[in-house]
């Protein structure tokens, strides 16, 4: 097994949440537009129903989008202006955290540790 730095490996999820979190944060998709449902992000995106409902959640999670069942999902807009951090964000990243700390115990890959300690230092 070899050690050592990976380097990143960008998923389809990864670039489809940030393809969608930055025209929503541009403003291209405004608050109250319409946002596509995870059928039609894995037909638009060529990519599973998983992958879609993944990019969802996430969105969802991050206070972006909006489900309302029976309806439809809705953009809700980038945090105001000032806002550091989206409450529920933040709470997810402190919970990594937490578990990376539990796990870090057992082992210590150099790069993983790293970007975890700046993600603590970003969360005060």
């Amino acid at each position: 097994m070899v050690e050592g730095d990976v380097g990143s490996f960008d998923t389809r999820y990864e670039r489809l949440t940030g393809y969608y979190r930055d025209l929503i944060v541009r403003g291209q998709l405004k608050p109250g537009d319409r946002f596509p449902s995870a059928r039609e992000l894995s037909e638009k995106h060529g990519v599973g129903r998983t992958t879609s409902g993944r990019v969802h959640g996430t969105l969802i999670s991050v206070g972006l989008i909006e489900h309302r069942p029976g309806v439809g999902t809705f953009v809700l807009g980038p945090p105001p202006e000032g806002e550091r951090e989206v409450p529920v964000l933040a709470a997810a990243a402190r919970e990594v955290v937490d578990a990376f700390d539990a796990w870090r115990a057992r082992s210590k890959p150099q790069a993983l540790t790293d970007a975890v300690t700046r993600l603590r230092d970003a969360l005060g």
